[in-house]
């Protein structure tokens, strides 16, 4: 109880915190101290109102008194010249603006009235090559520019279209192409705008030698094995882009500053250069923490991503919960047989409590991880579980040896805070008591989760996912208590507790064979790095291995808020049981780093 009273009052703190930003930004417009106000009249959509208002010194200085009504009338005169020069990038090349200013009422007014006048539309888009020996394998397109006639011509876009036609010929071997815009033609007896890029893509490049400065713990070898072409290949710009990433992921390093010289030599061979700037390898962490599921704890992590100068990894970790303590060591091995591979060797003692049972438990493992392409990868391994289970006053001693499996598909943007894209896996996992030698079962699992963002710069995103397990070949209570599915917790159906829901045996939660979930999110990130999100999570465990979707599923549904960073989303979701039974709480609190999927 006093944990939950803890949870309710920083909750009560934070609706607080709300609740006085929200009237702070409703008494604004009466609290502040402008000297006058600003406005924009006509038929003009928001967004150019906002331009409009942007590039005004009238709206920009109207906190600053003016001496004279006269002084304020030439200073909103001279915002028509820019706001004019603002229409005309959005496509706007009859526009009239004129400024009136109003002292009736208790503060002075200026408004602008805006008429946009007709959208001047791309008609034409031509792309010229300069090359002494045009290429005609790789001809640019207006599709290539993101152009389309048809469409209003907008200076940004239209600029944007140089870039990257660059990037074009930076992907198909010109390192340093030049990419020119002619003045755009204007014919105002059409309302048309006429395009002309001129570019010159010679010399093609083959990638050269590599040469890398800046490593002292880390091995040039570990470099080398994570480029992503061969010398005399065709110069792509995306393979830096990989290569920088790639050296950066495993953070070795503070600085990746790749670069190379503007021409290839006779030969056609561009050297590459790697200037680096290595990170300290070691790093230990600690802190305290509070979630529903483990109770309030502490956690202390140690690591070292540098172990022998090849990015070996060994992490020791400490977690003391009140219902999770555990001890974990794991040491990762990259480029392990093959440079897309990576072997991890993992070791843990520990033990947790929840509704559903009591678990002591000690394990250790191999695992191979295989990336087969960009979007891809996969791994095996072994493990070796030795745990005894209490459920319903009964304990079990099993010695479980198994063999999972697992691949996976992701093209996410981002891994805690995804915006657009889909990640599927897929699990399979046969497992054998080795302490009673009939028991062996197969434990099955699949899911999804989807990102669209429903508005420009995805500032609006919906979310959704789904889970689906089964396990095959033993009775339910012949399986170990933990390695039933069970479901309730943070990373499950909020608002209930974890591992909270599942068959029961004489009102005890036993778990199930199998069992579904999903989930779906509306997320609002707004300004100031603030963002809110809507959420419902639903499912239901089954006691056979087949799942009996006409039962009734167990929903929660909620609020959440989030707090943006360059590194990730801060999360606190208040989810509330909408099937609450006589030992549900009321609502449940989870705070965490990342979105919930």
């Amino acid at each position: 109880m006093l944990f939950l009273n803890i949870s309710l009052k920083l909750l009560t703190v934070l609706l607080l915190i709300c609740l006085v930003s929200s009237a702070e930004a409703r008494l604004l417009p009466f609290l502040s101290q402008d000297a006058y106000r600003v406005r924009i009249e006509g038929e003009v959509a928001p967004e150019i109102k906002n331009l409009l208002l942007a590039v005004s010194e009238t709206h920009a200085l109207k906190d600053r008194p003016v001496a004279t009504p006269e002084m304020l009338r030439r200073r909103a005169a001279n915002d028509i010249a820019p706001m004019t020069r603002a229409l005309r990038s959005e496509g706007f090349y009859k526009s009239d603006i004129s400024a009136e200013m109003k002292t009736g009422g208790e503060i002075p007014e200026v408004i602008f009235h805006v008429k946009t006048g007709p959208a001047y539309l791309i008609h034409e888009i031509l792309i010229t090559s300069e090359d002494t020996e045009p290429s005609v394998q790789h001809l640019p397109k207006a599709k290539d520019l993101n152009l389309v006639p048809g469409t209003r011509a907008r200076a940004p876009e239209i600029l944007k279209g140089v870039d990257l036609l660059k990037n074009f010929f930076r992907e198909r071997g010109t390192a340093t192409p030049e990419v020119t815009l002619k003045t755009p033609v204007v014919r105002h007896s059409d309302h048309s705008v006429h395009l002309h890029y001129t570019y010159k893509s010679e010399p093609i490049s083959l990638f050269g030698d590599l040469s890398v400065e800046g490593t002292k713990r880390v091995k040039p070898l570990y470099v080398e094995n994570r480029v992503p072409w061969r010398k005399g290949e065709l110069f792509r710009a995306s393979h830096l882009n990989r290569f920088r990433s790639q050296l950066m992921q495993d953070g070795l390093f503070a600085m990746v500053d790749i670069h190379h010289p503007p021409l290839p030599d006779g030969d056609l061979f561009l050297p590459v250069h790697v200037s680096l700037i290595e990170r300290s390898p070691r790093t230990i962490k600690a802190g305290v923490f509070h979630e529903p599921d483990t109770g309030s704890g502490v956690k202390v992590d140690w690591e070292h991503r540098n172990l022998r100068g090849m990015g070996e990894r060994l992490n020791q970790s400490f977690t003391l919960a009140e219902r999770k303590k555990e001890s974990r060591t794991e040491y990762r091995i990259p480029d392990f047989m093959d440079k897309r591979q990576s072997l991890r060797l993992s070791g843990w003692v520990g033990e947790e409590e929840s509704q559903a049972y009591k678990s002591e438990e000690g394990a250790f493992g191999a695992r191979i991880f295989r990336q087969l392409c960009p979007l891809w990868s996969a791994s095996t391994g072994v493990q070796y579980r030795l745990s005894r289970t209490t459920q319903q006053k009964e304990t079990k001693t099993f010695g479980l040896i198994s063999f999972p499996q697992e691949l996976i598909r992701d093209q996410r943007n981002s891994i805690l805070n995804p915006t657009k894209g889909m990640r599927m896996f897929w699990r399979i996992e046969p497992l054998r008591d080795t302490l009673d030698t009939d028991v062996w079962f197969l434990k099955l699992s699949t899911g999804m989760s989807v990102h669209f963002p429903l508005i420009a710069e995805e500032k609006l995103v919906f979310s959704m996912r789904g889970t689906l397990g089964s396990i095959l070949g033993e009775s339910n209570l012949s399986v170990p208590a933990d390695e039933r599915f069970y479901a309730g917790g943070g990373g499950s159906i909020r608002g209930y507790s974890y591992k909270s829901i599942g068959p029961e045996e004489k009102g005890t939660v036993v778990g199930g064979r199998s069992m579904v979930e999903t989930g779906g999110e509306l997320r609002w990130r707004m300004e100031n790095n603030f963002g809110l999100v809507a959420f419902l999570d639903g499912g239901q465990v089954f006691t056979s291995s087949e799942l009996q979707l006409e039962d009734d599923f167990y929903w929660g549904a909620g609020l959440g808020l989030r707090y943006y960073t360059d590194f990730a989303p801060f999360r606190l979701d208040v989810a509330f049981p909408l099937n609450r039974r006589a030992r549900d709480d009321s609502f449940q609190i989870y705070i965490s780093i990342g979105q919930a999927f």
